[in-house]
């Protein structure tokens, strides 16, 4: 089992669109660099930080994983 560490190291809300814009990074033994993906996450602006957080780094699993 790999040990990772998660960073959102960038969050920018769209009011206009009602979204979330977010850089999150993946650190890993190995890499050399974090692996940074770009997520859009759909919600409102009174999401709580917990479910804001576990939103976006399930999206950039998401988008990791994709075929």
């Amino acid at each position: 089992m790999a040990i990772t560490a998660t960073r959102i190291a960038d969050v920018v809300y769209d009011a206009a669109r009602r979204h979330y814009y977010a850089a999150v990074e993946f650190f890993a033994p190995g890499l050399p660099v974090p692996l940074r993906v770009g997520v859009t996450l759909p919600a409102a602006p009174t999401i709580s930080h917990t479910h804001l957080v576990r939103g976006l780094v399930h999206a950039a699993e998401r988008q990791i994983l994709r075929p």
